[in-house]
């Protein structure tokens, strides 16, 4: 009985810190520009902070350009933010507990 009382709360504490990790992640920045044309930056929780354009001249001059290179700064710090999130569920991998995350 002792050792299911020390692996539940083994698995309890690993829950505490991957909801710790979890909600440092969500409070993180990310951002990716494309092209020196938009910068994206979003929070690790994919909520959106910023779109930044930083040519105006392609912004007057092709504007489907510029919403080309949108999809591509979301593109980008979408993949760099669930890049993030399997490192933090690497780390909390439990032989035996698939999907506990």
């Amino acid at each position: 009985m002792a050792s299911y009382q020390q692996m539940l709360q083994q698995m309890q504490k690993i829950q505490r810190e991957y909801q710790k990790a979890q909600e440092v992640l969500d409070s993180s920045t990310f951002d990716f520009t494309a092209n020196g044309v938009v910068k994206i930056t979003m929070k690790g929780d994919r909520s959106l902070v910023s779109v930044e354009f930083l040519d105006n001249d392609v912004l007057k001059e092709d504007p489907e350009m510029v919403a080309d290179m949108i999809k591509i700064a979301y593109d980008g710090v979408k993949k760099e933010i669930d890049e993030a999130i399997e490192k933090i569920e690497s780390k909390f991998n439990v032989p035996g507990t698939p999907g506990m995350f």
